[in-house]
């Protein structure tokens, strides 16, 4: 077990924790912290740049979520047993610790379901409070008027095309985003097609440590929801707290992940938007009486008809969907390189939606174009025959049995279809366009 101490104060981060303990100075820098570990310095500024205060439980939350961050980066799993299962002991000072011992439990397990490890939390008080938001508005705010909605920005193609659909249903979003190395240009270049009322809050946590980190981050979404909490917060004091719609557009394949084979299963597979996870987080979220209401509009559609619903709208006419899509990010691995890969599993998906939609996918050129040649390749084609075998079991029929791998689903019967019936149409959509490229399946 790593234990790991989180606080704001610098003054209580010890220079040398002991074995197996690691001092995190929440909210600055490594030079500022005696540990050398450090997170967080960007957010209290942009939290300030909202421009209208947000309540204290949504900043423990977002305190809650970086020191859960911070954990997730610093106790690497290549030091474990296993080399992947962790027991992380977290101690994390908040300003109002007592709010949150009946929910300790609910979180423990949240975060269990998403990263696969045993997670210990306790919470100390003394925890930093609110920011003061900055009181000019003008270039260093974030316009918050007249907006009525978050939505979770992260450049990919769902997010985008969520984008696009808000605004031509009337409503107008504040989006919200990870600024990660390479993101942000990203983000930047899909923006450009966008209304220009937009608003958008973006940060990096950076966490520095002078260690090799952990790259897994399978808790990164639990920070991203706690991005779009703040934001929310500050839009519901401004429109008479009332609940806030968070929106986290996520197709339904991807969303619920299903274990394409049996190697997948458990926390080898993501569920940063499984339906389980967002319920866990919304029930944290009534407890605390925070005015969010987390909603991911795309649970039941598959990529590909999420970008051709968006092809039909005619409010899209004056937006040149085939430009802006092949702009958006869907490749895990693309950081490496600065190129999406085209054979891992969200790049197969993505191509099949391109196809499906019936729109010419001129993303800059994949590093793996033909898949033929991935196919034949022993060492690049683990992911393609992956879902090639989840097309043929689809093939047979989906059933609910399968999908509660992955986590447990709702108990309500036609919703539990709609979730069936969401993964066997993704399927479906990349089975035709591998059938496209020569394949029999």
């Amino acid at each position: 077990m790593t234990r790991v101490y989180c606080d704001a104060d610098p003054n209580n981060i010890r220079r040398n924790p002991g074995p197996g303990e690691i001092d995190v100075l929440l909210y600055g820098t490594r030079s500022q912290a005696p540990s050398g570990a450090a997170i967080g310095n960007q957010i209290r500024d942009e939290i300030m740049r909202l421009g209208t205060p947000i309540s204290q439980r949504a900043f423990d939350f977002l305190t809650v979520s970086i020191a859960v961050t911070a954990a997730d980066t610093f106790v690497r799993r290549d030091d474990t047993a296993d080399g992947w299962y962790r027991e992380i002991d977290l101690l994390i000072t908040i300003a109002e610790p007592n709010d949150w011992e009946p929910i300790r439990a609910n979180l423990e397990r949240a975060l269990h379901f998403l990263s696969g490890d045993i997670w210990r939390i306790n919470f100390q008080d003394n925890g930093p409070g609110v920011p003061r938001p900055h009181s000019r508005q003008g270039s260093k705010t974030i316009s918050l008027q007249g907006k009525d909605c978050v939505c979770l920005f992260s450049g990919g193609l769902d997010s985008s095309t969520a984008v696009l659909d808000i605004a031509a249903r009337g409503r107008n979003p504040v989006l919200v985003s990870h600024s990660y190395r390479r993101d942000r240009a990203v983000q930047n270049s899909v923006g450009h097609y966008f209304p220009s009322n937009f608003s958008h809050f973006s940060s990096n946590l950076n966490p520095t440590f002078g260690y090799p980190a952990e790259t897994s981050m399978r808790t990164r979404s639990f920070n991203f929801l706690a991005y779009g909490v703040a934001v929310a917060s500050a839009l519901a004091g401004r429109i008479g707290d009332q609940c806030v719609d968070l929106l986290v557009p996520e197709n339904g394949l991807i969303s619920l992940n299903p274990p394409l084979t049996f190697r997948r299963l458990g926390s080898l597979s993501t569920r940063t938007t499984h339906p389980h996870f967002i319920s866990s987080i919304q029930n944290i979220l009534s407890a605390l009486g925070i005015p969010a209401r987390i909603d991911n509009p795309y649970k039941f559609l598959t990529k590909g008809e999420i970008l051709s619903r968006c092809t039909a709208n005619q409010r899209t006419q004056t937006v040149n969907l085939p430009q802006l899509a092949s702009k958006t990010v869907s490749c895990g691995k693309w950081k490496r390189s600065g190129r999406q890969c085209g054979r891992c599993v969200p790049c197969l998906i993505r191509r099949a939606s391109f196809h499906a939609a019936g729109l010419t996918d001129s993303t800059p050129q994949y590093r793996y174009p033909n898949l033929r040649n991935v196919y034949q390749n022993e060492k690049e084609r683990d992911d393609l025959l992956a879902i090639m075998l989840a097309i043929k079991k689809a093939q047979r029929g989906v059933d609910g049995s399968w999908l509660l791998m992955s986590g447990p689903l709702p108990e309500e019967r036609t919703e539990r279809a709609q979730y069936v019936d969401v993964v066997q149409r993704g399927l479906r959509e990349v089975e035709n366009y591998l059938r496209s490229q020569g394949f029999v399946l």
